[in-house]
């Protein structure tokens, strides 16, 4: 066993496993919680400077927030490159697809098309590991996909543009790429610290997207009670991310991360009172069965490959 796998922070206890799986639970709520607030913000044609003002103030609230804990503000040595390309060119241009998508088609078929990124995070991980996962994952991943697959038909908002198709592919792809980079480079930074510099890059990627397209227009004052609430949860959304991914890896991430429209039912029906219809109830279901075996996958007794 390397040094680096030796410190890694790879789940190895029953405990491990169940916080790996909270963690990435939370994760999905919050992004939940980011979509809700992003309903509310005006992001123009082109989303760039609301995205580096959301990205900024995860970033800054991070960065606090290892100053007063005294944790380290900078990457582990070996995973600070990695962690800003996974940054600039992964996370930050998958928000600006995803944004730029919305322009071109309803946010449930953006968003459909958007989930399919854990099959491409299954199909990465088989090719690079050169062996495929438990059966029970593959079942997981068609009870996450389904079921939010029923949520979002189920909510009536199918139609998408040709090139919002393709930008919302993109966007999946961008984001499997993140994954895979994140998980296989960052294994022993501390999840604040990585969400933190996460949160740096994708503002930096945005500001230059901004700049490369001439966007100079600011989200109105209206909308920035909403862009604080963004940042609070991407905070806490990416911190969250960062700990399960580092201890259950990308793959069970991903289908856990699958709950997210269920999320944001959940929480429109709470807030919004907006009533949780049949295809939510009954694809909440699937999606909840997914994430739970997800969870159980992996045994204690004998370690299985990082999927």
């Amino acid at each position: 066993m390397s040094a680096s796998e030796a410190h890694d922070r790879r789940a190895r206890t029953p405990r491990q496993e169940l916080l790996g799986s909270t963690l990435s639970a939370l994760m999905a709520l919050q992004f939940a919680a980011v979509v809700m607030f992003g309903k509310e913000v005006a992001a123009g044609d082109l989303p760039f400077p609301m995205l580096a003002i959301r990205f900024a103030g995860q970033a800054a609230l991070l960065f606090l927030v290892l100053l007063l804990v005294r944790k380290p503000l900078m990457p582990a040595a070996g995973e600070r490159i990695p962690l800003v390309l996974a940054a600039t060119i992964g996370y930050g241009t998958e928000a600006a697809l995803f944004f730029s998508a919305l322009n071109h088609g309803k946010a449930g078929a953006v968003t459909l098309l958007f989930y399919l990124y854990p099959v491409w995070v299954m199909l990465v991980t088989i090719g690079l590991d050169r062996r495929p996962p438990g059966w029970r994952l593959f079942v997981a991943l068609i009870l996450a996909l389904g079921g939010s697959a029923i949520v979002i038909v189920g909510g009536g908002e199918v139609e998408v543009a040709p090139l919002g198709i393709l930008l919302a592919l993109a966007t999946s792809v961008a984001y499997t790429a993140y994954l895979i980079t994140a998980d296989r480079t960052v294994r022993r930074t501390d999840p604040v610290t990585a969400a933190a510099w996460l949160g740096a890059g994708a503002a930096c990627s945005n500001v230059v997207f901004s700049l490369a397209f001439g966007v100079e227009d600011l989200p109105d004052a209206s909308s920035w009670p909403f862009l604080l609430g963004m940042a609070v949860f991407s905070a806490g959304a990416f911190a969250a991310m960062l700990g399960g991914l580092q201890l259950l890896g990308a793959v069970r991430n991903a289908i856990i991360g699958v709950m997210e429209p269920l999320g944001v039912a959940v929480l429109a029906a709470f807030f919004l009172d907006e009533p949780i219809t049949a295809p939510t109830a009954i694809g909440g279901v699937l999606i909840l069965g997914g994430a739970i075996l997800a969870t159980l996958v992996r045994t204690t007794r004998v370690r299985e490959p990082d999927v």
